[in-house]
C-alpha cells in the first residue's frame, strides 16, 4: 500500500470517529431524554423502579399493604343490645394512618342485614388494635359480623420521623370487680401512667374481658383527656348488665394518635411534629 492510500485511510478513519462522536453528542444532548423518577426504569441510583435514591417517593411507600381485619364479632349485652368488636393489624412496620374509616355489618342467620355502623380511628406503624362500637340495638340475634376498612391511598400513609422515640404510656393497677351499687354489673378500672416528657391531649383505652376459655365476654372503651407528662390518671369502664361468663383475664390497651401534631405538646408549650411525608 502506497503512502497516498494510507493517508486517505487515516483521514477517513479520523473523520468517521469525529462524525461518530458528533452523533453521540447529538443523541445524548438533544434526542435521548434524561433519566427521571417517572420513566418506568430503575436508573440514576434508584432503590427500585422510579423510587428511592434521588426520587422523592420511597420504595416502601409503593409496597404498602392495606390494614388487615383479624376478626369481628358481637358480644351480647341485654334486651337485644350488643357490643361490636374487631381486631385489626397494620402490616406496615414504618407507615401508619392518621385516619381510618371502617364499617361494622351484622347479619342474621338468613344473611339479611341487621345493622351498619360506621366509625373512624387511627392506626400506628405495625400496630394491632381493637375497634369497638358499643350498645347497639339489633332486631335479631346476629349470626355473622363483618368489618370493612376503607382503602387508603398511598399518599395518606404517614411515616414517623427517624428520631422519634415511642412515648411510654401504659396501664397499671388493673382491677375487675362488681359495681358497688349494682350487684349484676361489672366495673373495670386502672391507672394510665404517662411516663414520658409529653403532655397528651387524648389517650384512648380499649378494655377486653375474657373467660376461662379465653372467649371474649365483654368489651368497652373510654378515654382520658389532657394527661400531663409524668401524670397518673385513673379511669373506669362499666357494664350495667350481667356478663355471659366469669372474668378470668382482661386486656387494657392504651393508644394515642402520634400523627396528630396537636396531640403532642412539650411541657413548656413547644409543639412537636412526629410524621414524615
Amino acid at each position: 500500500m502506497d503512502y497516498r492510500k494510507r493517508k486517505q485511510i487515516i483521514i477517513t478513519s479520523i473523520l468517521a470517529v469525529f462524525l461518530l462522536l458528533v452523533l453521540i453528542w447529538v443523541y445524548f444532548a438533544w434526542i435521548k431524554e434524561p433519566p427521571t423518577c417517572f420513566d418506568g426504569k430503575q436508573n440514576q441510583g434508584e432503590g427500585g423502579l422510579d423510587c428511592g435514591g434521588p426520587c422523592a417517593i420511597s420504595c416502601e411507600r409503593l409496597t404498602i399493604k392495606d390494614v388487615e381485619v383479624q376478626w369481628a364479632q358481637a358480644i351480647e349485652l341485654k334486651d337485644g343490645h350488643y357490643d361490636l368488636a374487631a381486631r385489626i393489624i397494620n402490616p406496615n412496620p414504618n407507615y401508619g394512618l392518621s385516619l381510618i374509616r371502617y364499617t361494622f355489618r351484622a347479619f342474621d342467620e338468613a344473611g339479611a342485614s341487621l345493622l351498619e355502623q360506621k366509625g373512624k380511628d387511627f392506626i400506628l406503624p405495625g400496630e394491632s388494635k381493637y375497634l369497638i362500637e358499643g350498645n347497639l340495638e339489633l332486631s335479631a340475634v346476629p349470626a355473622k359480623v363483618e368489618l370493612t376498612v376503607d382503602k387508603a391511598s398511598k399518599e395518606e400513609w404517614l411515616k414517623l420521623s427517624q428520631d422519634y422515640q415511642e412515648p411510654e404510656i401504659y396501664v397499671h393497677d388493673k382491677l375487675i370487680q362488681p359495681m358497688a351499687d349494682n350487684k349484676e354489673g361489672t366495673q373495670a378500672s386502672g391507672i394510665i401512667k404517662n411516663n414520658s416528657n409529653y403532655d397528651f391531649d387524648r389517650i384512648l383505652v380499649a378494655i377486653v374481658l375474657f373467660d376461662e376459655n379465653n372467649k371474649i365476654i365483654g368489651v368497652n372503651k373510654t378515654e382520658a383527656r389532657t394527661v400531663l407528662a409524668g401524670e397518673d390518671r385513673y379511669f373506669t369502664a362499666l357494664w350495667f348488665s350481667p356478663l355471659n361468663g366469669e372474668v378470668k383475664s382482661a386486656e387494657m390497651q392504651v393508644d394515642t394518635n402520634l400523627f396528630s401534631n396537636d396531640n403532642f405538646m412539650l411541657r413548656f408549650g413547644v409543639s412537636e411534629k412526629f410524621q414524615e411525608y
